[in-house]
């Protein structure tokens, strides 16, 4: 299960991952691809993975090529939601984009708020 949506207005995407069954990660990347295309480079990324679980472990290939496909897009920052608590700070990814992470969503977002 997941849910993509936009905001074009932040220039943002949100990402919510739950449990990734058989099949869905194709679609995920593919429904990063169609979303991204509406946002302009620079784009950032919420992602909520409080729930989130690979239930067929040959699945798993599709999380590099998700990254990597919001890099590709423009994506220069993202936030993960973890649901824990958890001291802000950011890393660059291997893929260029700095990422940090936040306990809940409204956190994310005042995050990304900020210049």
């Amino acid at each position: 299960m997941y849910v993509i949506r936009t905001d074009k207005l932040k220039n943002r995407i949100y990402i919510t991952l739950g449990a990734i069954e058989t099949g869905e990660g194709e679609k995920l990347v593919a429904g990063i691809k169609a979303e991204t295309a509406a946002l302009t480079p620079g784009f950032a990324c919420v992602s909520d993975i409080t729930r989130f679980a690979v239930l067929d472990p040959r699945e798993a290939v599709w999380a590099d090529q998700a990254l990597k496909s919001l890099a590709d897009a423009g994506m220069t920052r993202a936030v993960r939601v973890t649901g824990q608590k958890v001291e802000y700070r950011e890393t660059r990814e291997k893929y260029g984009y700095t990422v940090g992470l936040a306990e809940t969503m409204e956190d994310a977002d005042r995050i990304l708020d900020r210049p």
